[in-house]
Protein backbone atom coordinates (compact mmCIF):
# COMPACT_ATOMS: atom_id res chain seq x y z
CA UNK A 1 0.00 0.00 0.00
CA UNK A 2 1.28 3.38 -0.78
CA UNK A 3 1.87 6.12 2.06
CA UNK A 4 2.28 9.70 1.51
CA UNK A 5 1.00 13.00 3.21
CA UNK A 6 -2.04 13.64 1.04
CA UNK A 7 -2.38 16.56 -1.11
CA UNK A 8 -5.12 18.11 -3.42
CA UNK A 9 -1.99 18.47 -6.13
CA UNK A 10 -1.38 14.93 -5.66
CA UNK A 11 -4.86 13.22 -5.81
CA UNK A 12 -5.60 15.73 -8.51
CA UNK A 13 -2.55 13.99 -10.11
CA UNK A 14 -3.98 10.11 -9.67
CA UNK A 15 -4.97 7.53 -12.28
CA UNK A 16 -7.30 4.83 -12.60
CA UNK A 17 -5.44 1.42 -12.83
CA UNK A 18 -6.64 -2.36 -14.36
CA UNK A 19 -8.30 -2.46 -9.95
CA UNK A 20 -9.04 0.16 -7.55
CA UNK A 21 -5.91 1.06 -6.22
CA UNK A 22 -5.64 2.65 -2.20
CA UNK A 23 -3.11 5.76 -1.20
CA UNK A 24 -3.15 6.47 2.24
CA UNK A 25 -1.93 9.63 4.77
CA UNK A 26 0.73 9.63 6.59
CA UNK A 27 -0.16 12.53 8.84
CA UNK A 28 -3.50 10.83 9.90
CA UNK A 29 -2.90 6.74 10.13
CA UNK A 30 -6.18 4.94 8.81
CA UNK A 31 -7.42 7.87 6.38
CA UNK A 32 -6.68 7.43 2.93
CA UNK A 33 -8.08 7.58 -0.73
CA UNK A 34 -9.56 5.15 -3.16
CA UNK A 35 -9.11 5.25 -7.22
CA UNK A 36 -11.71 3.36 -8.75
CA UNK A 37 -10.54 1.91 -12.32
CA UNK A 38 -12.80 4.85 -13.63
CA UNK A 39 -10.41 7.78 -12.35
CA UNK A 40 -12.92 8.19 -9.96
CA UNK A 41 -10.83 9.48 -6.36
CA UNK A 42 -13.03 8.52 -3.10
CA UNK A 43 -11.67 9.55 0.05
CA UNK A 44 -12.16 6.78 3.05
CA UNK A 45 -10.91 5.68 6.44
CA UNK A 46 -10.30 2.20 7.76
CA UNK A 47 -10.22 0.33 11.05
CA UNK A 48 -11.02 -2.28 13.08
CA UNK A 49 -13.82 -2.73 15.29
CA UNK A 50 -14.02 -3.51 18.55
CA UNK A 51 -15.61 -7.20 18.71
CA UNK A 52 -17.70 -8.15 21.81
CA UNK A 53 -15.97 -11.02 24.24
CA UNK A 54 -15.64 -14.02 22.01
CA UNK A 55 -15.85 -12.99 18.47
CA UNK A 56 -13.46 -11.57 16.08
CA UNK A 57 -12.58 -7.63 15.23
CA UNK A 58 -13.90 -6.83 11.97
CA UNK A 59 -11.97 -4.48 9.31
CA UNK A 60 -14.59 -2.01 8.73
CA UNK A 61 -14.26 0.87 5.78
CA UNK A 62 -16.21 3.99 5.72
CA UNK A 63 -16.67 6.07 2.41
CA UNK A 64 -16.50 9.88 2.97
CA UNK A 65 -17.39 11.77 -0.19
CA UNK A 66 -15.93 12.12 -3.93
CA UNK A 67 -13.03 13.94 -4.40
CA UNK A 68 -14.26 17.15 -6.54
CA UNK A 69 -11.72 20.25 -4.93
CA UNK A 70 -14.81 21.84 -3.65
CA UNK A 71 -17.20 19.88 -1.34
CA UNK A 72 -14.63 17.92 -0.88
CA UNK A 73 -10.83 17.71 -0.79
CA UNK A 74 -7.62 16.35 1.33
CA UNK A 75 -8.48 19.24 4.09
CA UNK A 76 -12.31 18.62 4.74
CA UNK A 77 -12.01 14.98 4.02
CA UNK A 78 -9.26 14.84 6.46
CA UNK A 79 -10.85 16.55 9.38
CA UNK A 80 -14.02 14.57 8.62
CA UNK A 81 -11.87 11.18 9.19
CA UNK A 82 -10.61 12.52 12.99
CA UNK A 83 -14.41 13.26 13.88
CA UNK A 84 -15.39 9.19 12.71
CA UNK A 85 -11.44 7.71 14.34
CA UNK A 86 -11.93 9.84 16.78
CA UNK A 87 -15.44 8.12 17.88
CA UNK A 88 -13.31 4.53 16.67
CA UNK A 89 -10.71 5.43 19.63
CA UNK A 90 -13.74 5.81 22.51
CA UNK A 91 -15.15 2.91 21.94
CA UNK A 92 -17.25 3.38 18.99
CA UNK A 93 -18.07 1.60 15.48
CA UNK A 94 -19.77 4.60 13.39
CA UNK A 95 -19.68 1.96 10.43
CA UNK A 96 -22.40 0.01 12.35
CA UNK A 97 -24.32 3.07 14.46
CA UNK A 98 -24.29 5.12 10.80
CA UNK A 99 -25.28 1.99 8.96
CA UNK A 100 -28.23 1.55 11.89
CA UNK A 101 -29.24 5.32 11.67
CA UNK A 102 -29.45 4.79 7.94
CA UNK A 103 -31.86 2.18 8.06
CA UNK A 104 -34.22 3.84 10.58
CA UNK A 105 -33.83 6.69 8.31
CA UNK A 106 -34.81 5.20 5.31
CA UNK A 107 -37.34 3.48 6.65
CA UNK A 108 -39.00 6.60 7.79
CA UNK A 109 -38.49 7.93 4.35
CA UNK A 110 -40.67 4.82 3.10
CA UNK A 111 -43.36 5.70 6.17
CA UNK A 112 -43.70 8.96 5.54
CA UNK A 113 -43.90 8.55 1.59
CA UNK A 114 -46.84 5.91 2.34
CA UNK A 115 -48.47 8.64 4.92
CA UNK A 116 -47.97 11.13 1.86
CA UNK A 117 -49.93 8.91 -0.60
CA UNK A 118 -52.37 7.56 2.11
CA UNK A 119 -53.16 11.29 2.71
CA UNK A 120 -53.67 11.88 -1.36
CA UNK A 121 -56.16 9.22 -1.85
CA UNK A 122 -57.72 10.76 1.47
CA UNK A 123 -58.48 14.38 0.02
CA UNK A 124 -62.15 15.42 -0.01
CA UNK A 125 -62.09 15.35 -4.22
CA UNK A 126 -60.20 11.80 -4.17
CA UNK A 127 -62.87 10.13 -2.12
CA UNK A 128 -65.96 11.98 -3.55
CA UNK A 129 -65.32 10.90 -6.86
CA UNK A 130 -64.37 7.25 -5.60
CA UNK A 131 -68.25 7.52 -3.97
CA UNK A 132 -69.60 9.01 -7.09
CA UNK A 133 -67.92 5.65 -8.78
CA UNK A 134 -68.59 2.82 -6.31
CA UNK A 135 -71.90 4.14 -4.80
CA UNK A 136 -73.39 7.09 -6.35
CA UNK A 137 -74.14 5.61 -9.90
CA UNK A 138 -75.60 2.84 -8.66
CA UNK A 139 -78.46 5.16 -7.80
CA UNK A 140 -80.91 6.78 -10.76
CA UNK A 141 -80.17 10.37 -9.76
CA UNK A 142 -76.42 9.47 -9.33
CA UNK A 143 -75.66 12.47 -11.91
CA UNK A 144 -77.32 14.94 -9.94
CA UNK A 145 -75.47 14.38 -6.75
CA UNK A 146 -72.44 14.23 -9.31
CA UNK A 147 -73.14 17.81 -10.42
CA UNK A 148 -73.33 18.93 -7.02
CA UNK A 149 -70.51 17.57 -5.50
CA UNK A 150 -68.70 18.84 -8.27
CA UNK A 151 -69.98 22.46 -9.23
CA UNK A 152 -72.72 23.22 -6.98
CA UNK A 153 -74.13 26.50 -7.58
CA UNK A 154 -72.54 28.10 -11.00
CA UNK A 155 -73.29 31.88 -9.97
CA UNK A 156 -72.48 34.44 -12.14
CA UNK A 157 -71.65 37.59 -11.88
CA UNK A 158 -74.39 40.73 -12.00
CA UNK A 159 -73.31 42.08 -15.72
CA UNK A 160 -71.16 39.58 -16.88
CA UNK A 161 -71.95 36.56 -18.97
CA UNK A 162 -69.50 33.60 -19.38
CA UNK A 163 -69.94 30.51 -20.82
CA UNK A 164 -67.78 28.19 -18.48
CA UNK A 165 -68.50 28.00 -14.71
CA UNK A 166 -67.91 31.05 -12.27
CA UNK A 167 -65.61 32.08 -10.07
CA UNK A 168 -65.02 35.20 -7.39
CA UNK A 169 -66.52 36.36 -4.79
CA UNK A 170 -70.11 36.14 -5.92
CA UNK A 171 -69.69 32.35 -6.68
CA UNK A 172 -71.07 29.67 -4.66
CA UNK A 173 -68.96 26.69 -5.78
CA UNK A 174 -69.73 22.80 -5.00
CA UNK A 175 -68.02 21.10 -2.42
CA UNK A 176 -64.85 19.30 -4.56
CA UNK A 177 -63.98 23.00 -5.31
CA UNK A 178 -64.38 24.32 -2.28
CA UNK A 179 -62.53 21.36 -0.25
CA UNK A 180 -60.23 20.05 -3.26
CA UNK A 181 -57.33 18.97 -1.36
CA UNK A 182 -57.88 19.05 2.40
CA UNK A 183 -58.16 16.08 4.31
CA UNK A 184 -61.28 14.41 4.59
CA UNK A 185 -60.67 14.47 8.79
CA UNK A 186 -60.08 18.17 8.24
CA UNK A 187 -63.79 19.15 6.96
CA UNK A 188 -65.92 20.39 10.26
CA UNK A 189 -69.34 20.93 10.82
CA UNK A 190 -68.75 24.78 10.46
CA UNK A 191 -67.48 23.95 7.02
CA UNK A 192 -70.29 22.07 5.33
CA UNK A 193 -72.60 24.76 7.74
CA UNK A 194 -71.02 27.87 5.83
CA UNK A 195 -70.65 26.17 2.74
CA UNK A 196 -74.76 25.50 2.41
CA UNK A 197 -75.45 28.95 3.74
CA UNK A 198 -73.53 29.96 1.10
CA UNK A 199 -75.05 28.61 -1.32
CA UNK A 200 -78.62 29.00 0.04
CA UNK A 201 -77.84 32.76 -0.33
CA UNK A 202 -78.26 31.83 -4.05
CA UNK A 203 -80.33 29.36 -4.03
CA UNK A 204 -82.40 27.52 -1.42
CA UNK A 205 -83.63 24.37 -3.54
CA UNK A 206 -79.47 23.69 -4.57
CA UNK A 207 -78.64 23.80 -0.91
CA UNK A 208 -80.96 21.51 0.65
CA UNK A 209 -79.56 19.39 -2.54
CA UNK A 210 -76.20 19.92 -1.74
CA UNK A 211 -76.61 18.79 1.26
CA UNK A 212 -78.87 15.75 0.71
CA UNK A 213 -75.88 14.84 -1.85
CA UNK A 214 -72.66 15.34 1.46
CA UNK A 215 -74.59 13.33 4.27
CA UNK A 216 -74.32 9.84 2.38
CA UNK A 217 -70.90 11.15 1.00
CA UNK A 218 -69.54 11.54 5.04
CA UNK A 219 -71.25 8.56 5.86
CA UNK A 220 -70.06 5.92 3.83
CA UNK A 221 -66.44 7.39 4.91
CA UNK A 222 -67.64 7.03 8.68
CA UNK A 223 -68.33 3.03 7.76
CA UNK A 224 -64.77 3.07 5.94
CA UNK A 225 -63.23 4.53 9.07
CA UNK A 226 -61.81 7.64 7.34
CA UNK A 227 -63.29 9.80 10.06
CA UNK A 228 -65.24 9.17 13.51
CA UNK A 229 -68.29 11.39 12.62
CA UNK A 230 -70.04 12.77 9.97
CA UNK A 231 -69.82 16.96 9.97
CA UNK A 232 -73.24 17.07 8.84
CA UNK A 233 -74.34 15.11 12.21
CA UNK A 234 -76.19 17.63 14.39
CA UNK A 235 -76.64 20.14 11.24
CA UNK A 236 -80.17 20.43 10.54
CA UNK A 237 -81.17 20.65 6.73
CA UNK A 238 -81.89 23.21 4.82
CA UNK A 239 -85.51 24.00 4.62
CA UNK A 240 -87.53 22.83 1.90
CA UNK A 241 -87.85 25.54 -0.79
CA UNK A 242 -91.50 26.68 -1.43
CA UNK A 243 -92.82 24.78 -4.35
CA UNK A 244 -92.96 26.86 -7.38
CA UNK A 245 -96.42 27.94 -9.26
CA UNK A 246 -94.95 29.62 -12.30
CA UNK A 247 -96.60 29.06 -15.39
CA UNK A 248 -95.81 31.29 -18.75
CA UNK A 249 -98.08 32.49 -20.74
CA UNK A 250 -98.25 31.95 -24.08
CA UNK A 251 -96.77 35.26 -25.28
CA UNK A 252 -93.77 34.06 -22.96
CA UNK A 253 -93.91 30.46 -24.64
CA UNK A 254 -93.45 32.27 -28.14
CA UNK A 255 -90.44 34.05 -27.51
CA UNK A 256 -88.49 31.44 -25.61
CA UNK A 257 -89.40 28.99 -28.94
CA UNK A 258 -88.14 32.00 -31.04
CA UNK A 259 -85.10 32.25 -28.79
CA UNK A 260 -84.19 28.61 -28.90
CA UNK A 261 -84.00 28.49 -32.69
CA UNK A 262 -81.64 31.22 -32.46
CA UNK A 263 -79.98 28.99 -29.89
CA UNK A 264 -78.87 26.28 -32.26
CA UNK A 265 -77.93 22.60 -31.55
CA UNK A 266 -78.00 20.74 -28.93
CA UNK A 267 -79.90 23.02 -26.54
CA UNK A 268 -82.21 24.70 -28.80
CA UNK A 269 -84.08 21.17 -29.95
CA UNK A 270 -83.84 19.98 -26.24
CA UNK A 271 -85.66 23.81 -24.81
CA UNK A 272 -88.45 22.70 -27.69
CA UNK A 273 -89.35 19.21 -26.74
CA UNK A 274 -89.08 20.26 -23.14
CA UNK A 275 -92.04 22.35 -24.34
CA UNK A 276 -93.67 19.92 -26.08
CA UNK A 277 -93.25 16.74 -24.80
CA UNK A 278 -93.38 18.26 -20.72
CA UNK A 279 -90.86 15.89 -19.38
CA UNK A 280 -87.75 16.42 -17.17
CA UNK A 281 -84.70 17.92 -18.48
CA UNK A 282 -82.67 15.05 -18.06
CA UNK A 283 -84.91 12.86 -19.77
CA UNK A 284 -84.60 15.17 -22.56
CA UNK A 285 -80.91 15.69 -22.44
CA UNK A 286 -80.20 12.15 -21.97
CA UNK A 287 -82.41 11.18 -25.17
CA UNK A 288 -81.08 8.00 -26.93
CA UNK A 289 -81.68 6.87 -30.83
CA UNK A 290 -82.56 3.49 -28.95
CA UNK A 291 -85.53 4.96 -27.24
CA UNK A 292 -87.23 6.75 -30.47
CA UNK A 293 -89.29 4.94 -33.12
CA UNK A 294 -90.40 7.49 -35.40
CA UNK A 295 -92.12 5.50 -37.27
CA UNK A 296 -94.52 4.83 -34.40
CA UNK A 297 -94.02 8.38 -33.39
CA UNK A 298 -92.98 6.64 -29.60
CA UNK A 299 -90.56 7.91 -27.07
CA UNK A 300 -89.54 5.07 -24.42
CA UNK A 301 -87.91 6.14 -21.52
CA UNK A 302 -86.10 2.86 -19.76
CA UNK A 303 -86.69 2.96 -15.78
CA UNK A 304 -83.05 3.86 -15.09
CA UNK A 305 -83.48 7.12 -16.37
CA UNK A 306 -86.96 8.27 -14.64
CA UNK A 307 -87.08 10.22 -11.26
CA UNK A 308 -89.38 7.46 -10.36
CA UNK A 309 -87.83 4.24 -11.49
CA UNK A 310 -90.43 3.53 -13.86
CA UNK A 311 -90.07 2.73 -17.64
CA UNK A 312 -92.00 5.42 -19.48
CA UNK A 313 -93.76 5.84 -22.95
CA UNK A 314 -94.86 9.10 -24.51
CA UNK A 315 -96.47 9.70 -27.93
CA UNK A 316 -94.95 12.27 -29.94
CA UNK A 317 -96.37 15.06 -31.32
CA UNK A 318 -95.59 15.98 -35.14
CA UNK A 319 -94.09 18.83 -33.80
CA UNK A 320 -91.89 17.04 -31.79
CA UNK A 321 -91.15 14.18 -34.51
CA UNK A 322 -90.44 17.14 -36.77
CA UNK A 323 -87.69 18.00 -34.68
CA UNK A 324 -85.74 15.16 -34.04
CA UNK A 325 -85.88 14.07 -37.80
CA UNK A 326 -83.77 17.17 -37.69
CA UNK A 327 -81.27 16.12 -35.46
CA UNK A 328 -78.34 14.25 -36.85
CA UNK A 329 -77.81 10.59 -35.81
CA UNK A 330 -74.07 10.66 -35.57
CA UNK A 331 -74.14 8.46 -32.17
CA UNK A 332 -76.14 6.70 -29.67
CA UNK A 333 -76.94 10.32 -27.97
CA UNK A 334 -79.46 12.78 -29.49
CA UNK A 335 -77.53 15.64 -27.95
CA UNK A 336 -74.16 14.31 -26.58
CA UNK A 337 -71.90 16.22 -24.57
CA UNK A 338 -68.29 16.57 -26.66
CA UNK A 339 -66.52 14.37 -23.81
CA UNK A 340 -69.35 11.87 -24.42
CA UNK A 341 -72.63 11.51 -22.65
CA UNK A 342 -75.65 13.30 -22.72
CA UNK A 343 -75.28 17.51 -23.12
CA UNK A 344 -75.04 19.45 -20.09
CA UNK A 345 -74.25 22.77 -19.07
CA UNK A 346 -77.61 24.42 -18.67
CA UNK A 347 -76.54 26.99 -16.11
CA UNK A 348 -74.58 29.03 -19.09
CA UNK A 349 -77.27 27.78 -21.68
CA UNK A 350 -80.13 29.59 -19.64
CA UNK A 351 -78.21 32.96 -19.00
CA UNK A 352 -77.93 32.75 -22.70
CA UNK A 353 -81.48 31.97 -23.89
CA UNK A 354 -82.41 35.01 -21.64
CA UNK A 355 -80.10 37.08 -23.58
CA UNK A 356 -81.54 35.95 -26.75
CA UNK A 357 -85.02 36.41 -25.69
CA UNK A 358 -84.67 39.55 -24.77
CA UNK A 359 -83.41 39.71 -28.29
CA UNK A 360 -86.30 38.19 -29.82
CA UNK A 361 -88.36 40.72 -27.44
CA UNK A 362 -87.28 44.16 -28.86
CA UNK A 363 -87.45 42.65 -32.35
CA UNK A 364 -91.47 41.92 -31.65
CA UNK A 365 -91.90 45.24 -30.36
CA UNK A 366 -89.91 47.35 -33.37
CA UNK A 367 -92.89 44.87 -35.32
CA UNK A 368 -95.59 46.73 -33.74
CA UNK A 369 -96.05 43.86 -31.66
CA UNK A 370 -96.98 44.33 -27.97
CA UNK A 371 -95.11 41.90 -25.74
CA UNK A 372 -92.59 41.77 -22.73
CA UNK A 373 -89.94 39.34 -22.86
CA UNK A 374 -90.07 36.57 -20.34
CA UNK A 375 -90.40 37.36 -16.82
CA UNK A 376 -87.94 35.34 -14.49
CA UNK A 377 -88.39 31.30 -15.29
CA UNK A 378 -86.64 28.32 -14.96
CA UNK A 379 -86.47 25.62 -17.39
CA UNK A 380 -88.41 22.89 -15.47
CA UNK A 381 -91.58 26.04 -15.63
CA UNK A 382 -91.57 24.54 -19.12
CA UNK A 383 -93.03 21.24 -17.45
CA UNK A 384 -95.43 22.80 -15.33
CA UNK A 385 -96.92 24.91 -17.98
CA UNK A 386 -96.99 21.53 -20.49
CA UNK A 387 -99.08 20.16 -17.94
CA UNK A 388 -101.33 23.32 -17.04
CA UNK A 389 -102.07 23.88 -20.70
CA UNK A 390 -103.06 20.23 -21.18
CA UNK A 391 -105.38 20.56 -18.36
CA UNK A 392 -107.16 23.96 -20.31
CA UNK A 393 -107.39 21.57 -22.96
CA UNK A 394 -109.57 20.00 -20.90
CA UNK A 395 -108.20 16.74 -20.08
CA UNK A 396 -108.79 15.72 -16.76
CA UNK A 397 -105.93 15.30 -14.38
CA UNK A 398 -105.06 11.48 -13.95
CA UNK A 399 -104.16 12.01 -17.68
CA UNK A 400 -101.74 14.77 -17.65
CA UNK A 401 -100.47 12.88 -14.74
CA UNK A 402 -99.73 9.71 -17.29
CA UNK A 403 -98.97 11.79 -19.25
CA UNK A 404 -95.69 13.35 -16.94
CA UNK A 405 -95.02 10.04 -15.57
CA UNK A 406 -95.83 11.26 -12.42
CA UNK A 407 -98.01 8.92 -9.53
CA UNK A 408 -98.87 11.19 -6.54
CA UNK A 409 -101.84 12.79 -6.62
CA UNK A 410 -104.58 11.32 -8.75
CA UNK A 411 -101.95 7.64 -9.21
CA UNK A 412 -100.56 7.59 -5.47
CA UNK A 413 -101.75 5.12 -3.30
CA UNK A 414 -104.11 2.49 -3.80
CA UNK A 415 -105.01 3.84 -7.29
CA UNK A 416 -101.54 3.30 -8.31
CA UNK A 417 -101.73 0.19 -6.69
CA UNK A 418 -105.08 -1.26 -8.53
CA UNK A 419 -105.76 1.21 -11.50
CA UNK A 420 -102.82 -0.52 -14.13
CA UNK A 421 -104.74 0.91 -17.06
CA UNK A 422 -102.85 3.32 -19.60
CA UNK A 423 -104.92 5.59 -20.96
CA UNK A 424 -102.60 5.20 -24.07
CA UNK A 425 -105.50 6.83 -25.98
CA UNK A 426 -106.29 9.71 -24.08
CA UNK A 427 -102.62 10.45 -23.16
CA UNK A 428 -101.74 10.38 -26.99
CA UNK A 429 -104.83 12.76 -27.45
CA UNK A 430 -103.58 15.20 -25.14
CA UNK A 431 -99.85 15.40 -26.32
CA UNK A 432 -101.14 15.76 -29.51
CA UNK A 433 -103.10 18.48 -28.52
CA UNK A 434 -100.66 20.30 -27.00
CA UNK A 435 -98.14 20.20 -29.50
CA UNK A 436 -100.80 21.96 -32.22
CA UNK A 437 -101.79 24.48 -29.55
CA UNK A 438 -98.07 25.05 -28.80
CA UNK A 439 -97.50 25.60 -32.91
CA UNK A 440 -100.16 28.20 -33.17
CA UNK A 441 -98.78 30.07 -30.39
CA UNK A 442 -95.47 29.99 -32.02
CA UNK A 443 -97.06 31.01 -35.42
CA UNK A 444 -98.76 33.90 -33.66
CA UNK A 445 -101.82 32.07 -34.92
CA UNK A 446 -105.31 31.80 -33.04
CA UNK A 447 -105.16 28.19 -31.53
CA UNK A 448 -108.13 25.88 -33.69
CA UNK A 449 -111.83 26.34 -32.59
CA UNK A 450 -111.47 22.63 -30.80
CA UNK A 451 -108.52 24.27 -28.80
CA UNK A 452 -109.40 26.09 -25.26
CA UNK A 453 -106.89 28.80 -24.94
CA UNK A 454 -104.31 28.97 -21.97
CA UNK A 455 -104.77 31.53 -19.89
CA UNK A 456 -102.05 33.50 -19.10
Amino acid sequence: MAKTKLTDGQVEALRGGEQDGYIWDTALPRFGVRVTPAGTKLYLVQYRAKAAPGEKSKTRRITIGVHDGDLWNVTKARAQARRLLGRVDNGSDPFGEDRSQRQSDHQAEIAQKRDTERKAQETFTALAELFIKRKAKTNRSWAETERLLRFGLDAPKPGKRRSGHRTGSDAAPGPMKAWGSRHISEIRRADVAELVERIAERSPAVARSTYAALRPLFDWCVQRDLIEYSPCEKLTAPPRPKARDRVMSDAELRVVWLASERLGYPFGPVVQLLMLTGQRRAEVAGMTWAEIDLAEARWRIPAERTKNGQAHEIDLSPQAVAIIEKVANTGPQLFAARGGGAVRGFSATKRRLDELAAEVTAELAADGEEIAAPLPWRLHDLRRTAATGMAALAFPPHIVERVLNHVSGTQGGLVGVYQRHEYRAERKAAITAWGVHVDAVVKGEAPPSNVIPMRA
